[in-house]
Parts: structure tokens; C-alpha cells; sequence
């Protein structure tokens, strides 16, 4: 069975080279992807660099715990530690937004990521390449969130990167 992803990507050490090595490594991965502009955000909950974030969508026949774990071995890859403190620089921060339709909260992953309803640098991106999809918490599109939620506003500027 083959399952629609949408992901969040952020970076804010080294980004270009980290960011472009992820992308490099999920197109090896999953193929044929989806990507959204870039889009530069301040860091936030503590003071370091400037974030580049983004969101990308594919297609895979991973089951979720798999898919994670992968996930969890390119940030690993790309020198994540996981005993970081909550807000602090991050050479990759990879996480799953959306897997299919699935809800799921326990100990290990939350689907759909609450940051989706409450930041602009997840929502913006998403509605850049899934305007229309909807929620499914919500039951209403990325467009009508961002109307009838307070986003909270962290975009800086759309960065041009050639991926």
C-alpha cells in the first residue's frame, strides 16, 4: 500500500548544504517529490541563526514507525543529536506533518503536527503545494485554516535555493 507524506524541513546551521543534502537524499529515497518554496523564519525560544524551512510531499510504502525512523537516520546523518534542548540550533529537523488521513498521539509521533495550525513557516509552505487538502482534525483546508486560526506570524522572507 502506498502512503501520501507531507513533511516539515528546518534548518539553521549550515542550512543550504544541509537542506540540499536532504532533499539530495529523500529524491534517492521516495523518488518523485514535492517541494515548496523555502521561506527564512527567526529562530524562536531562544537566540540563535535565522531557520530556512519547507515542506515536502511524496509517496512511500513505509509504514509510519518506519518511515520515522528513516527520517530520524538522515537528521542523524546530517549530525542531529536528540538529546538537544527543546529550542535550540539544529543542523536537520525533520517531521512528519501529515500520513495519509491518520491521527495518531502517543509517546513515539503526533499526526498531524499541531505546528501545522499554529505556525506560518508549516502552514504557509503547505498551502503552497496543497492548498486544498484538508485537515483531518479539522475537516477544513490549509487556506481556511490560515483564515480562521491565529497563525502566528515567523516568516521573514521566501529564499531562493535551487534544489
Amino acid at each position: 500500500m502506498t502512503h501520501k507524506v507531507y513533511i516539515g524541513i528546518g534548518s539553521n546551521l549550515n542550512k543550504e548544504t544541509n537542506i540540499k543534502s536532504c532533499i539530495d537524499e529523500l529524491r534517492k529515497s521516495y523518488g518523485a517529490i514535492i517541494l515548496s518554496p523555502i521561506y527564512e523564519t527567526s529562530s524562536m525560544g531562544f537566540n540563535g541563526p535565522n531557520f530556512y524551512n519547507l515542506v515536502c510531499s511524496f509517496t512511500t510504502k513505509l509504514e509510519i514507525y518506519d518511515l520515522k525512523s528513516h527520517l530520524n537516520s538522515i537528521e542523524n546523518d546530517h549530525g542531529r543529536h536528540f538529546n538537544e534542548t527543546k529550542f535550540s540550533s539544529r543542523t536537520l529537523d525533520i517531521d512528519i506533518l501529515y500520513y495519509d488521513n491518520l491521527i495518531i498521539s502517543n509517546n513515539k509521533i503526533k499526526i498531524p503536527r499541531k505546528e501545522i495550525i499554529e505556525y506560518d513557516f508549516v502552514l504557509t509552505p503547505l498551502i503552497d503545494i496543497a492548498p486544498d487538502l484538508i485537515h483531518p482534525e479539522l475537516k477544513i483546508s490549509h487556506s481556511e485554516i490560515m483564515k480562521k486560526h491565529d497563525i502566528e506570524k515567523q516568516i521573514i522572507s521566501r529564499i531562493n535555493l535551487d534544489l
